[in-house]
């Protein structure tokens, strides 16, 4: 086995060793204090780990270590002390899941669902709508690559709907199947009217879900709303610039400051009398979501992260489509 990745299995494995561990701890701010080391580590492991590895290799290696760590605080904050989970249980929520809602595995494994075929059928139709949307991008990026963020932003909802809203949606139904009430993590997010509800209630829900209990809650018990909510938005910036900006190795703090962006919007949204008119308004509520998601998309999506990192896992999956088709 090569050296580099039985290096970071071994670290998964020593994070799912004490994410089954670490909610025993009674003491809560002990376990915090642990857990949170945990996380910072798994950054600095896998960012260090996979320096020589391409940029591609590198995002899905720091990625999925960091979605790792990340369970074992949400489990932390559930149980505080009183697990309630089976080992078997740990895992599957670890493992099989992108949701952060370690509660619902309890049930794991049970009768089957409702919803499954619904699931099913709106994961696999997703899936095709993106692969159709990335054959566009690579359309636009031959023929349109110097209007603004066109073909980049049709290629990054490409991915979106074939990972957010296809593979993400096939998920919800297997677990479904097995008796775990998971629901969609994606809902309808082109119907929010304010960028609270877009983040909140509507986009990954499974991000939305780990910064309430591992950092909203706690903070505002301690501080209030308002730095509790700017504190979710820092740690989100943070964990999109791991995820984006350390596997190209440029691009430092544009995600960061999109995110920063966006805490300050979103602010504005419960305190400017004229940004609450707007939200208001059927029409421009929308316009006001989707200008602030898009016009400074630039900086979440820097250049070399899609030219190193989208644009091959793109090319990839078409490739792999063309060659199945080619095939048949």
């Amino acid at each position: 086995m090569d050296l580099m990745l039985g290096a970071l299995i071994g670290w998964g494995v020593i994070l799912l060793v004490m994410g089954y561990v670490l909610p025993y701890v009674t003491r809560i701010q002990l376990a915090r204090i642990l857990g949170w080391s945990f996380v910072i580590g798994t950054a600095v492991f896998s960012i260090w780990t996979t320096s020589t590895e391409s940029p591609t290799h590198r995002m899905i290696a720091i990625a999925s270590l960091q979605l790792l760590s990340m369970k074992l605080i949400v489990m932390v904050e559930a149980y505080r002390g009183k697990p309630n989970v089976t080992i078997l249980q740990w895992l599957a929520f670890a493992l099989g899941w992108f949701g952060m809602r370690p509660r619902l595995f309890e049930a794991f494994p049970s009768k089957p669902l409702n919803g499954v075929v619904p699931f099913l059928i709106k994961g696999t139709t997703r899936i095709i709508l993106g692969i159709a949307l990335l054959i566009g991008s690579v359309y636009l990026q031959q023929n349109y690559a110097n209007v603004f963020f066109l073909y980049e932003l049709v290629m990054l909802v490409g991915l979106s709907f074939i990972l957010h809203f296809g593979i993400l949606n096939l998920s919800t139904a297997s677990w479904r199947f097995s008796g775990v009430d998971v629901k969609e993590l994606f809902r309808s997010p082109y119907k929010a009217k304010s960028l609270k509800e877009f983040w909140g209630k509507r986009w990954n829900m499974a991000f939305s879900e780990m910064t309430a209990s591992v950092v909203y809650k706690p903070l505002k018990l301690m501080y209030g709303i308002p730095l509790a909510m700017i504190a979710s938005f820092l740690v989100s910036g943070l964990l999109h610039e791991i995820a984006i900006s350390f596997p190209v190795k440029v691009g430092y703090g544009l995600p960061f400051l999109y995110f920063v962006l966006h805490g300050l919007a979103m602010f504005a949204e419960g305190k400017i009398a004229f940004v609450k008119k707007i939200n208001a308004h059927p029409v421009l509520s929308h316009v006001w979501v989707f200008a602030w998601l898009i016009l400074p998309m630039p900086l979440l999506f820097h250049h070399a992260f899609l030219v190193e990192v989208v644009e091959p896992l793109r090319d990839f999956i078409l490739n792999n489509v063309y060659l199945l088709f080619g095939t048949l």
